[in-house]
């Protein structure tokens, strides 16, 4: 096992029942990604994504360009999958947070080394994150066709929409 890999999370699984988006999200870059709706899938080509980006998690290389999508978790629940839709390109994850370069901090890494790499949100906090989809495994090719999905389950959905989590939502006031 590379040192890669005993530093990162392992997970594995696939999310069923999301709809599929066929078009592809031109906005790979850390600049202005596109934000990955709760339930749906997003196709991507990581070829296209950024190249400046070539340190992810301040801490892993990456070995080729990285898709960057933008996740807002208003309540830390659901999960990401990223399914590898091109032979030999072993895509891994990196959740981060509030902003996107070579030394922002990680939430979250994960790669498994299969086809599909999935990620517990439940594990991090609410707020904005970019999440960074590249390879760091010298032994898979550089870039790569890959799908997105964001999902949550019907009762992880509505405690997201209750809107009591929201990092935005502030104490009320003092009585004087």
């Amino acid at each position: 096992m590379s040192t890669f890999n005993s530093l990162l999370r392992f997970a594995s699984g696939i999310v069923f029942g999301s709809a599929m988006v066929a078009d592809e999200v031109g906005a790979q870059v850390c600049a202005v990604p596109a934000v990955v709706a709760v339930n749906t899938s997003i196709a991507l080509d990581t070829c296209q994504g950024d190249s400046g980006l070539v340190i992810a998690c301040a801490l892993f290389p990456l070995t080729g360009p990285a898709a960057v999508v933008g996740l807002q978790l208003a309540y830390p629940v659901g999960l990401v999958s990223v399914l590898s839709l091109t032979p030999g390109y072993d895509p891994a994850l990196f959740l981060l947070r509030s902003h996107c370069d070579n030394s922002a901090a990680c939430g979250m890494a994960v790669n498994s080394g299969v086809v599909v790499d999935t990620m517990d949100l439940g594990e991090v906090d609410s707020g904005d994150y970019f999440l960074a989809i590249a390879s760091a495994d010298f032994d898979s090719i550089s870039c790569g066709q890959i799908t997105v999905t964001y999902s949550m389950t019907a009762q992880q959905q509505a405690l997201a929409l209750d809107g009591v989590f929201r990092s935005s939502i502030s104490a009320p006031p003092a009585n004087p």
